[in-house]
């Protein structure tokens, strides 16, 4: 005979009598874990099925248990409860009919759902800052020395070199904004396969993407520690994404 049983809020099995009485034994279930089994008209708590004979099938369902009526889980998307027999599963994630669209739609996107993103580490990131560093500097330098070279007087010469240098602080704001904000990644990251998403998952926008580039001088100040915090973190954070409530995640995981 086949046994199913709850653990929380994941269905659990088939599993066969001697593993449930093993189960049992090692107190992995209890008497009051809810149990289904052929023959069940709903689920049991295993103190009153486990030790009781066979009851006589009728209407069991074929295709295999519902979840127990009374099991109820929190969506990952909104985080409000809802009956399971109500809800998605994609693996230990559970997600409410309201947010399936958006729930499949991150999927699509490779971005990490529910509670399994895979963070990305410090050197990973590193070598995406590097190439980003790389973009800027190509476009960044041909501008320098057209502004440097526009005049033959020193005194505007110089006014020119800190025009230049305003000039590509603006265009490396533009650059991770914009980019950060639509796709969520600089070419840099995108390269690598990594994304910027909030702490839920969701994506950053504008308003955040631009609050998290200035909270990277934070990062930078301190003699680049807050950068070096992502390999210390449990998350992979560094200073500015605690600052911005931000994660760095693989999409290729």
């Amino acid at each position: 005979m086949e046994w199913y049983y709850a653990n929380g809020n994941e269905r659990l099995g088939p599993i066969s009598d001697a593993d449930m009485a093993e189960l049992a034994r090692s107190g992995k279930i209890s008497p009051e874990t809810l149990v289904w089994r052929q023959g069940f008209t709903d689920w049991q708590p295993w103190g009153e099925a486990g030790g009781a004979a066979a009851p006589t099938p009728r209407l069991a369902t074929p295709a295999g248990p519902a979840a127990p009526a009374a099991a109820a889980a929190a969506c990952v998307e909104c985080g409000k409860r809802f009956p399971m027999s109500e809800m998605l599963q994609y693996g230990g994630s559970w997600v409410c009919p309201t947010c399936k669209p958006v729930f499949v739609q991150k999927m699509k996107e490779g971005v990490s759902v529910g509670h399994e993103m895979h963070y990305a580490g410090f050197w990973i990131r590193f070598a995406a800052k590097f190439v980003d560093g790389i973009i800027l500097q190509v476009v960044n330098i041909p501008i320098r020395l057209f502004m440097g070279n526009m005049s033959t007087d020193p005194q505007v010469q110089m006014k020119m070199v800190f025009l230049g240098v305003g000039l590509s602080l603006l265009l490396s704001a533009a650059y991770m904004i914009f980019f950060v904000g639509k796709f969520g990644a600089t070419p840099g990251k995108m390269a690598l396969r990594l994304r910027v998403v909030t702490s839920s998952g969701d994506a950053v926008g504008y308003g955040r993407a631009c609050g998290r580039y200035f909270a990277e001088f934070l990062s930078s100040i301190t003699l680049c520690i807050g950068y070096i915090m992502a390999a210390f973190d449990e998350q992979k954070r560094a200073l500015h994404d605690h600052v911005c409530d931000t994660r760095v995640i693989r999409t290729n995981v």
